[in-house]
């Protein structure tokens, strides 16, 4: 009895002690990744380093390096802009977990207890003053998102869609692209809008995959697919398996930053998967060809002259190779006319969406004023109709 009245309040002194200290372990890690960090200069260094590497020409593509780390590009853009790292004071804090995100899924880079300080709570950070598009009054309903969205898509990209329909047509049922041009260009934005001009898109069996600059060997492809198909992680499996799956639907496959492949892996990729299964399809009937077989190659680096070492890129149709990559016309800067174009076509659904004081084609004045990235004048446009462009609009991306 004795020892039992001494074990007990032990036992239940241990359980507290344990209790206390694990929610304190908890709250210590849940604190630490909640904690707002600055880089130091040693973090300056191996961050920079990283992106000499992995960016020889210099120009960074935020929304790229965002992607690849799994966290918001507002957070990547507190640190880094176009040209690289931001001067220290232009720099704003992030959390532990999102830097850390950046450090170690960005970059492949451990992220170390000299690399970063905590910010000063007592520095006040603010944000430049711009002038600031003026919003509508009042939120758009589903209906009308989906048909702004709808009228997004036909901004541009004209010379890229001309070519795509025109193809898609003319080959049955294999057609091979490349889409290329500078970072933020919109090259994914375009390839959904593509996927729309192909033959029971509808019911299509789908599937991106993006390369990241740490995981660009063959074998990843080869495992990304197989997981997604439920097969082994021979291209072998892989080729047999997109067959069936084409015998019943259309299929469509996107490769974003092909230009992170090294030569061999892009070789390997089409002449062990792409051009065995293009084989193969055509070999069969003309009853069998109504579904469609559509490969991306996406190039967010403007590297097509690299591309061409590891591809066949052809500028013509090549209707007896439907294997041979056609090269859709490098996209462009949005200029003037297009956005202004744009506007007059689509001025009825505008200004039915629009209701401020300020007359709506002030606001677009201000646009065709800003940087003519696209990506950038969509953001602008979506703003102006109290939508989010990446939360609406790309994040909703099937592709």
């Amino acid at each position: 009895m004795l020892y039992n009245q001494i074990l007990v309040p032990i036992f239940l002194c241990r359980l507290l002690i344990i209790s206390i200290f694990g929610l304190d372990v908890q709250k210590s890690v849940s604190d630490k990744n909640k904690k707002s960090c600055i880089l130091t200069n040693t973090g300056r260094k191996k961050l920079e380093d990283a992106l000499v590497q992995e960016y020889p020409e210099g120009k960074y593509n935020i929304s790229e390096i965002a992607r690849n780390a799994e966290i918001d590009r507002n957070v990547v853009g507190k640190i880094l802009n176009k040209e690289g790292l931001k001067p220290i004071d232009c720099c704003k804090p992030v959390t532990f977990s999102k830097l850390n995100s950046l450090f170690s899924s960005g970059f492949n880079i451990d992220l170390e207890g000299d690399d970063f300080r905590e910010a000063d709570k007592k520095t006040k950070l603010h944000r430049p003053i711009q002038p600031e598009i003026p919003p509508s009054s009042f939120e758009i309903s589903p209906n009308q998102a989906e048909e702004f969205k709808v009228a997004l898509g036909k901004l541009n990209y004209s010379r890229q869609k001309q070519l795509f329909q025109s193809t898609i047509i003319a080959v049955k049922p294999v057609g091979t692209f490349l889409i290329h041009g500078k970072p933020d260009y919109g090259q994914r934005w375009l390839v959904n809008q593509l996927k729309y001009e192909i033959p029971y898109h509808s019911s299509a069996w789908q599937k991106s995959i993006h390369i990241k600059p740490h995981r660009k060997d063959i074998e990843n492809i080869w495992r990304n697919l197989a997981n997604e198909l439920n097969t082994s992680n021979y291209p072998q499996a892989i080729v047999e398996e997109l067959y069936q799956h084409w015998q019943k639907n259309t299929v469509i496959l996107a490769i974003y930053n092909v230009s992170f492949l090294v030569e061999n892996s892009l070789n390997i990729f089409m002449e062990e998967l792409w051009q065995p299964l293009v084989n193969k399809i055509n070999n069969t009937t003309e009853l069998q060809r109504s579904h469609r077989l559509v490969l991306f190659l996406i190039d967010n680096k403007n590297s097509k002259s690299n591309l061409e070492k590891s591809l066949c890129l052809a500028r013509s149709l090549e209707k007896n190779q439907p294997h041979i990559t056609l090269v859709l016309p490098e996209l462009e800067l949005f200029s003037r006319d297009v956005i202004e174009t744009w506007v007059g076509v689509h001025s009825q659904l505008l200004s039915q969406l629009w209701n401020s004081p300020e007359p709506i084609e002030q606001v677009m004045q201000n646009i065709l004023e800003g940087d003519h990235n696209p990506i950038s004048v969509l953001k602008d446009i979506c703003q102006c109709f109290e939508l989010d462009w990446e939360q609406d609009i790309a994040a909703k991306l099937a592709l």
